[in-house]
C-alpha cells in the first residue's frame, strides 16, 4: 500500500515538474517571438537614416531595455513592453529572460555569451527587490561607482565591456558621457565566435567582382567552396536563401541574396517573409562569398522614439527600480557592434549602454549549383529561431 502511495506521489511530482517546464518553455517562446518582431521593426527604422553596411544586435538592446522595463511602472512600463514586443506581466518577463539568458551559452566548439551589468552612483539608493530580481533573472550584478570622476568611471566600464567581448568592443563609453548628473548606467554585452562546419579553403580565396550597383563594381576577396547547404529560392522575396552552419551548435549564418543587383531594399521591406519557416532543401552548392568586416555605432534613441517609446526619455516612472527619485530620464541608448567573416568562421560582438539620470547533411550526386554572393545582401546570425545579429553588406571593402 505504501509502495503504491509513493508511486502516486512520484507521478504527481513528475507531472508537476513537466507542467512547470511547459510553462517556462512558453515564457521563453514569448521572448523569442517578441525578439523577432522587435528585430524587424528596429532594423527597418535604422535603415531610414543609415546607408551602407550594417551590423546590429536588437537582442542586446532588448535584453537591457527589458531589465529597465522590470523597474518601470504604469504607462512607462506599458510603452516599453509594446515597443520591445515583450510580455506585460512582470512574472512572465522575468522567467522568460531567465530561461533565455541561461541558454545563451557556448560549449567547447563555439563561444556564445551575454552579460549584464548595473553601475550605480554611490549616492543613489536602488530598491532591494529590483536588485534581487536583476541578479536572479537577468544575471545583472550591481557595482557602485563615482560618476563624477568621469575618466576613471569610463575606464572601469570600458574595461568590463572589452573583457566580455573578447577585446572587440573598445572605448564604448566616452568620459564626457558621464558626470555628476549620471545616476545609473546599464550595460549588456553579447559575444559570438564559431568555426564554419565546413570552413573555406584559404587558397580558394581570390579577387572577384562584387556589384555595389548595376553600374558600379569592385574587386573583393571572395571565398569559395563546394558543399551541401540548406537552400531555398523564395519567390516572395525574389531571393535565394543559403544557410551556413557552425560547428557544435544550431547557430546558422543565413544569406538572403536578391536575384536582382538592386534588389536588397525590396528584400528588407519584406522581412516578415524571411522570418517565416522556409522550405529549405539540402543542395550541393558551389558558393562564392566575400570576406568582410563591419563596425557599426548607433544612437538608438531616435529609432526607439519613432517606434513608440517616449516617456522614459523625458522622465519615466522607474519607481520599481529607484528608492529615492521616482522618475528619471534615459539620456543615451548607444550600441556598438562588430562582425568579422572569413574562411574559418565568424566573430561577432555587441554592447548596448543605457544611461539614466543625466538630464545533419544529405550527400548529393547532382552537379553543384553555383551561387555568387556578388551583390548587396541581407544576413542573419540566428540561434534556432532567435536572431542574435542582423544586418546588410553593401560593400565588403568598407
Amino acid at each position: 500500500m505504501i509502495y503504491f502511495q509513493v508511486m502516486e506521489n512520484m507521478k504527481c511530482i513528475a507531472a508537476f515538474l513537466l507542467f512547470i517546464a511547459f510553462v517556462h518553455a512558453g515564457e521563453v517562446d514569448l521572448i523569442v517571438k517578441g525578439n523577432v518582431d522587435f528585430s524587424k521593426s528596429l532594423y527597418q527604422e535604422i535603415l531610414k537614416h543609415k546607408s551602407g553596411n550594417v551590423v546590429l544586435s536588437p537582442l542586446s538592446a532588448q535584453i537591457i531595455l527589458g531589465l529597465i522595463q522590470l523597474g518601470a511602472r504604469g504607462k512607462t512600463a506599458l510603452e516599453l513592453a509594446e515597443t520591445l514586443h515583450l510580455p506585460k506581466s512582470p512574472n512572465i518577463l522575468k522567467e522568460g529572460f531567465k530561461d533565455l539568458i541561461s541558454h545563451l551559452k557556448g560549449n567547447n566548439l563555439y563561444d556564445l555569451h551575454t552579460a549584464n551589468k548595473i553601475y550605480l552612483d554611490h549616492k543613489l539608493e536602488i530598491k532591494s527587490c529590483f536588485k534581487k530580481d536583476s541578479e536572479k533573472y537577468f544575471d545583472a550584478y550591481l557595482d557602485l561607482i563615482n560618476f563624477a570622476d568621469n575618466q576613471k568611471a569610463a575606464e572601469t566600464i570600458n574595461q568590463w565591456i572589452q573583457s566580455r567581448t573578447n577585446d572587440k568592443i573598445k572605448n564604448m563609453v566616452p568620459p564626457e558621457l558621464l558626470g555628476e548628473q549620471t545616476s545609473i548606467l546599464l550595460v549588456n554585452t553579447l559575444h559570438f565566435r564559431a568555426r564554419w562546419s565546413s570552413p573555406f579553403i584559404p587558397n580558394e580565396t581570390k579577387k572577384r567582382k562584387f556589384f555595389k550597383s548595376e553600374y558600379d563594381d569592385i574587386k573583393v576577396d571572395t571565398m569559395h567552396q563546394v558543399e551541401v547547404f540548406n537552400y531555398f529560392e523564395n519567390t516572395e522575396l525574389d531571393a535565394k536563401l543559403i544557410q551556413l552552419p557552425y560547428q557544435g551548435s544550431d547557430i546558422t549564418f543565413t544569406i538572403i541574396l536578391p536575384n536582382r543587383i538592386d534588389g536588397l531594399r525590396a528584400v528588407e521591406n519584406k522581412l516578415d517573409e524571411f522570418f517565416l519557416p522556409q522550405n529549405y532543401t539540402f543542395e550541393k552548392i558551389s558558393l562564392y562569398m566575400p570576406k568582410f568586416k563591419i563596425n557599426s555605432d548607433f544612437n538608438l534613441i531616435p529609432p526607439l522614439q519613432r517606434l513608440g517609446i517616449q516617456r522614459i526619455f523625458s522622465g519615466g516612472d522607474l519607481s520599481g527600480m529607484i528608492a529615492t527619485d521616482k522618475t528619471m530620464p534615459i539620456t543615451d541608448v548607444l550600441q556598438k557592434a562588430i562582425l568579422d567573416v572569413d574562411e574559418e568562421g565568424t566573430e561577432a560582438a555587441a554592447a548596448t549602454v543605457v544611461n539614466l539620470g543625466r538630464i545533419g547533411r544529405v550527400p548529393s550526386t547532382k552537379p553543384a549549383l553555383e551561387v555568387h554572393v556578388d551583390r548587396p545582401f541581407f544576413y542573419a546570425i540566428s540561434c534556432g529561431k532567435l536572431p542574435l545579429f542582423v544586418g546588410r553588406v553593401t560593400d565588403p571593402t568598407e
